[in-house]
């Protein structure tokens, strides 16, 4: 079961991953995105953790300059390659749900990882990934219109119930 989970910014996209991934602990491997806070509770960045407990910052507004940007986020390409790209790799070679959080603007700056992804929706049965609800890329349309995937619309109404359907699903 290839599952992606799309929605609105903010709706919980990411807070289902992390339901699901704490349920199924060492039956996943993957990773997920944080938003990064200021004292007042602005977002300044965003991090990425993995399920094997490494964190890195993907992007911020203060700490560092990149080509890459997305609105007043510049974008660490070469960080995120160096802690993703070894646990997705990894991911092709185990029998695991692979997660990844997203496949969105940010991550889609890195060919590297749009080749990695590309080889894990071919070879692996059990995926849960989310994208934007926009198709901010070509890579996020393709995805979206694979016949072999579920696309799930995350909403206020259903976030709390959809971790343990999709859980459900995966263990089918």
């Amino acid at each position: 079961m290839k599952i992606l989970l799309t929605g609105k910014p903010g709706v919980g996209k990411t807070t289902v991953v992390k339901k699901v991934v704490q349920k199924l602990k060492d039956k996943v491997i993957g990773f997920w995105t944080e938003d990064i806070r200021d004292k007042l509770n602005r977002r300044t960045g965003f991090k990425i953790v993995t399920t094997e407990g490494t964190e890195a910052i993907l992007a911020s507004k203060y700490l560092f300059e990149t080509p890459y940007k997305v609105g007043s986020y510049y974008v660490d390409v070469e960080t995120f390659e160096k802690v993703v790209i070894p646990v997705l790799e990894k991911a092709l070679k185990e029998d695991k749900t692979v997660v990844i959080d997203e496949i969105g603007k940010m991550e889609l700056f890195s060919k590297r990882f749009i080749s990695v992804v590309e080889e894990i929706f071919e070879k692996k049965e059990k995926i849960l990934a989310t994208v934007p609800i926009k198709d901010v890329h070509p890579f996020v349309k393709k995805v979206k219109e694979r016949k072999d995937v579920l696309l799930i619309e995350v909403t206020l109404s259903n976030r709390n119930y959809l971790p343990e359907k999709i859980i459900q699903m995966l263990e089918k």
